[in-house]
């Protein structure tokens, strides 16, 4: 005959197999919940990709590392009637890429922001309005520019804007405010000028410089313009 004590009648051992089972169903809870959170991390990033595709992948690309001085900024508007101003052609900024990685002259893209003025309208019915200048380089291939943009540019021939090199850009630069054009300016947000340039004397413009491929800027420069002689 087998005497129990006090304890083993109030706390009775649990068998093994019981233990088992009572252990296997407070995981399960646990294993459902850890599956769960992983199918919907993995249904995320399916749904980013499909949803965003080249753009999403576009921002965990790298942009070019790279250092853009400005060495010069001369310029002036022009005006109607006399003494007329500083004309389109006489206004340049100048950019020299000082150290590290090339850059693509067709996935680099320029903004430069300022004070100045562009043409609207066509001789004799034009005008030049002076205000809050924005311009917009989509490349710095040769393409929908005027040959004189080449010329001076020589060293862009390669396709690639290297260490040393540096870069002319001048208000004249596009192709006749056309379609073709790959030179865009706007003028108090007014978006249909001949897309040349004049910046005022004195003021002080940013050069952003972007890199197409990963939608991100490379450098941003200030700089005072001077006036032109």
């Amino acid at each position: 005959m087998v005497l129990l004590t006090t304890m083993e009648i109030l706390f009775p051992a649990k068998s093994k197999s019981s233990y088992l089972k009572h252990n296997n169903s407070a995981l399960s809870p646990v294993i459902g919940a850890i599956l769960l959170i992983l199918l919907t991390v993995l249904l995320a990033g399916i749904t980013v990709s499909a949803v965003y595709g080249k753009d999403y992948s576009s921002s965990l690309k790298p942009a070019p590392m790279a250092v853009i001085e400005v060495e010069s900024v001369v310029g002036g508007v022009p005006r109607i009637g006399y003494p007329y101003g500083t004309p389109y052609t006489e206004n340049f900024i100048v950019l020299v890429h000082k150290s590290g990685e090339h850059l693509c002259v067709n996935s680099s893209y320029i903004f430069i922001l300022g004070e100045g003025g562009s043409t609207i309208g066509s001789f004799p019915h034009f005008q030049i309005p002076r205000g809050e200048v924005i311009i917009r380089y989509e490349d710095l291939g040769y393409g929908g520019k005027i040959p004189q943009y080449r010329a001076r540019n020589p060293d862009l021939s390669d396709g690639v804007w290297s260490a040393g090199e540096r870069l002319v850009l001048n208000g004249d630069d596009s192709i006749n405010g056309t379609a073709s054009s790959s030179v865009f300016v706007s003028i108090n947000g007014m978006a249909n000028t001949s897309n040349n340039y004049g910046l005022r004397e004195k003021s002080v413009v940013t050069v952003k410089i972007f890199d197409r491929d990963s939608n991100k800027m490379i450098a941003q420069i200030k700089h005072k313009v001077t006036p032109a002689k």
